[in-house]
């Protein structure tokens, strides 16, 4: 290097560095520091620097990332040492020196592209490379978009591998271990192969990557082998060949490192809650605050529809006619903490992230990050997908029964609400947190009115526009009935062990000032949390007369024999395969007058 300048060699201090940066889980052998806040290193000479003062003028360093480096485009940068370091951008500040080495703090601006860098220490005419670090993003430094003032919250949501994961019903929610595994060392290289997998297929490139907005995108993108060569191929129901079942899955890293080893082909299989754990270890890895939502009773693939129907034969059985459309029983997805820099000040925050396919009108097939609050308020048209997260916890689901002659005629007080009990796990805690409010207003509130109102207005828009899936079924309105004031109170027992008979119990409630003939029909139904009728299990009729006023109960029971014809189920219990299907239960009423029916799941 120049005329004689040597350097022996270069101490990236890595044990203090990276405790100070929260990444000591990650290594302690190679340096990971996170951007707006400074390192040290000491460069070691090959002679006392004395000798070569003439150059010293010319010293200066040079931090540059990606397979083409440029100037240009950021990710190439020349910064002088001085004594004194620019906190705003690359600098360096000489802090000690001796006749034979120097300590250098250097310090990273805080909108700098995350990545792999090499750092060189140039002189005269000449480059020395003094070694490599990576940079990730920094929700410690208030400078940087992901910033998150609360230390507990960082500590969830950047530093906890363990996590849980919600399942289940609205009214029996179960939880699911994971292990993140984001901080196990080769985590963090997989996941910058995976940003440059996915820049390579939507033309992109390391410029963005100072964006956490960015990031996210491409990462969703990748989760899902649907938009390319992603990390997981989703899966019908039970269609698990040559692959792991979505149940079998206890992490993230199991999946991330099969991708890698098998040359980035995606891995068979996952679900919703396989692709929000996966996408929430890569964002933590690389330092963007995450977590894993779920919601309860979801309407999947509206296309942004805020109606949804279910349709039942007169016996009460499910039937499938929309491919698409369907009321899930739970779904699960993201939310990332950020800046909205291109968005009004209030919706920065949490972003909502969806890597589960939708079918979606135009765009990538992942929805967001999409503002929290912004789907609250119902402005629909904000960056990116509003209008899909708000339908899916908004829309209202009719139920309705078609009859022998191919005529629909709707179930009495069968409309279903959708974005019930949205939930994550607590801080520092494994307590199911119920965030529901952040999402929506109390339902039948004023509030909820006028954002309904208003995010109507602009989904009609768009729904005029939109080639929405059509069901084959013809509506023919058929004449109202007067009310008979008869209500049915369906209960289940909300935990049940494997192998256990469902008990069910009945009461029928005639509130009219006249006798009833009653015919009850009472049914159950297997389901896949996707909504995807599996078998009809159970059903049993009841014929009585009911006196005004007067309450009859019902008993039944759902032998667990009835599920004994269905494959073996493994020991590990979890959502989203025909053996953990649900089990929806359906009563329906004929009197002399009219047909009700209840729902209940």
């Amino acid at each position: 290097m120049g005329q004689g300048l040597g350097i022996k060699k270069c101490d990236f201090k890595v044990t203090v560095n990276n405790n100070n940066h929260h990444t000591e889980e990650i290594s302690t052998e190679r340096l990971i520091v996170r951007r707006g806040q400074p390192f040290t290193i000491t460069v070691c000479f090959s002679a006392p620097i004395h000798n070569y003062l003439w150059q010293l003028k010319r010293i200066l360093l040079i931090a540059q990332t990606g397979s083409h480096p440029s100037k240009a485009d950021g990710t190439q940068t020349e910064f002088l040492i001085s004594s004194l370091g620019d906190q705003k951008q690359w600098s360096a500040a000489l802090e000690e020196q001796d006749p034979c080495f120097w300590t250098i703090s250097v310090n990273t601006p805080a909108n700098a592209p995350i990545g792999q860098y090499a750092l060189l220490l140039h002189a005269s005419k000449s480059d020395h490379l003094l070694g490599n670090f990576t940079l990730l993003f920094n929700p410690w430094c208030q400078d940087d978009e992901v910033f998150l003032a609360n230390e507990a919250q960082r500590q969830e949501y950047v530093l906890n591998q363990d996590g849980v994961i919600y399942w289940g019903t609205e009214n029996a929610v179960l939880a699911q271990p994971w292990d993140f595994s984001q901080f196990e060392e080769d985590i963090v290289d997989i996941c910058f192969t995976l940003l440059d997998v996915g820049e390579r297929h939507r033309d992109k490139d390391h410029t963005q990557r100072k964006n956490p907005v960015y990031i996210c995108r491409i990462v969703a993108a990748m989760l899902n082998c649907d938009e390319f060569r992603g990390i997981l191929t989703e899966c019908g129901t039970r269609q698990y060949f040559n692959g792991t079942p979505p149940s079998k899955w206890l992490g993230s890293g199991p999946i991330l490192r099969q991708w890698i080893a098998s040359q980035c082909k995606p891995v068979r299989y996952g679900q919703c809650w396989v692709f929000a754990a996966v996408m929430c270890s890569v964002l933590r890895c690389l330092g963007i605050p995450t977590r894993v939502v779920t919601g309860f009773t979801w309407a999947h693939n509206t296309n942004s529809s805020l109606s949804v129907d279910e349709y039942y034969d007169e016996d009460g059985t499910l039937l499938t006619q929309d491919k698409n459309a369907r009321v899930w029983t739970f779904h699960v997805w993201n939310e990332c903490w950020m800046a909205r820099a291109d968005l009004l000040p209030e919706y920065s925050g949490w972003q909502a992230l969806d890597a589960t396919c939708q079918n979606k009108s135009k765009g990538p097939s992942f929805c967001g990050p999409a503002p929290v609050q912004a789907i609250k308020e119902g402005d629909t048209e904000a960056d990116y997908d509003v209008c899909y997260f708000f339908a899916a916890i908004n829309a209202k689901c009719q139920v309705w029964i078609q009859k022998t002659d191919h005529t629909l005629k709707p179930a009495l007080g069968s409309t279903k609400y959708t974005g019930n009990n949205i939930s994550t796990k607590s801080v520092d805690s494994e307590r199911c947190e119920d965030i529901t409010h952040n999402y929506k207003y109390p339902e039948g509130s004023f509030q909820e009115k006028v954002v309904l109102d208003k995010a109507y207005t602009k989904i009609k828009k768009l729904e005029a526009t939109s080639s929405s899936s059509k069901t084959q079924f013809s509506f023919i309105p058929t004449a109202l009935e007067e009310p008979v004031n008869l209500f049915i109170h369906l209960q289940l027992k909300n935990f049940l062990l494997r192998g256990q008979d469902v008990p069910l119990s009945i009461e029928v409630f005639n509130h009219s000032g006249g006798e009833k003939a009653t015919h009850l029909l009472v049914g159950a139904q297997s389901l896949h949390y996707n909504g995807v009728p599996v078998t009809q299990l159970w059903k049993e009729e009841f014929h009585f007369t009911l006196r005004s006023n007067e309450v009859s109960r019902k008993h039944g029971t759902v032998s667990a024999k009835h599920g004994e014809d269905r494959p073996p189920e493994p020991s590990h219990r979890t959502p989203g395969e025909v053996r953990d299907s649900g089990c929806r239960a359906r009563a329906h009423l004929q009197t002399k007058k009219v047909q009700a029916g209840l729902c209940a799941t």
